[in-house]
């Protein structure tokens, strides 16, 4: 189902900085093996700094994510502390909900205030693994439960039943 996968940071640059260029790396050829065309927004990677000062850009990049028929999902780079900056830039002309289209949004963390945006327009979304934390997953491949609901979702689009998992990693 899922073909192509757009790379948002609404919150945070963390994969703008060289020091995770290697998870990096490891996210854009897992996803690739998975078939999925990676499409990183024009301003996910630019770094900390960058991100934080220019919450507009941020906006902009989940806007033309969204408007972009090609992109069958967005996902979240990372949480953070401030996506509620996006506000003005996706509210104040109705800007989110013209770009508005029905695609599968994965993530978590600070990303929680965007998934209630987008619950107030209507889109469910996907409350759960994030680019750097969970696809990035620096062993040898990712965590078995955390790659069984990522591949159901990205095969069917949507999770029929969550259960716990039966093993705690610390």
């Amino acid at each position: 189902m899922v073909k192509n996968i757009a790379i948002v940071s609404l919150s945070s640059g963390t994969i703008g900085e060289a020091f995770a260029a290697h998870e990096v790396e490891i996210g854009i050829r897992r996803l690739k093996e998975y078939g999925l065309n990676v499409i990183m927004m024009p301003h996910a990677q630019k770094g900390i700094e960058y991100v934080k000062n220019h919450p507009e850009d941020r906006a902009k990049d989940l806007l033309q994510a969204f408007s972009d028929d090609s992109i069958d999902m967005i996902l979240c780079a990372i949480g953070g502390d401030d996506t509620y900056r996006l506000l003005p830039y996706l509210f104040e002309h109705k800007e989110l909900q013209k770009a508005l289209n029905k695609k599968i949004f994965l993530g978590f963390s600070d990303t929680t205030v965007n998934h209630l945006m987008l619950h107030k327009l209507g889109l469910n979304t996907f409350y759960g693994q994030s680019f750097l934390a969970d696809i990035c997953e620096m062993d040898h491949e990712m965590l078995p439960y955390t790659a069984t609901y990522f591949e159901e979702l990205i095969r069917t689009g949507k999770i029929a039943k969550i259960e716990p998992s039966d093993v705690w990693y610390e």
